[in-house]
């Protein structure tokens, strides 16, 4: 029997999918392992996961920003 999903913390999930070199999704910031994982997880795991995608973005971005600069 397949269990329906878990309600109540929403998947950080933007339908972009696309791995970079370290195995990050550039859409959400979360890791395959974390992406796998999230069907089962409860929500204070979701919650967890979410932060840390959450943090990759920004990260990412503020690289990138930095990039940019002259």
């Amino acid at each position: 029997m397949i269990e329906p999903p878990r309600a109540g913390v929403p998947s950080p999930c933007r339908d972009v999918c696309q791995l970079d070199t370290q195995g990050i999704c550039i859409g959400c910031g979360r890791s395959i392992a974390e992406i796998t994982e999230w069907t089962r997880a409860g929500n204070e795991r979701r919650l967890e996961i979410r932060a840390a995608a959450r943090a990759r973005i920004e990260a990412a971005e503020e690289s990138a920003g930095r990039q940019s600069r002259p």
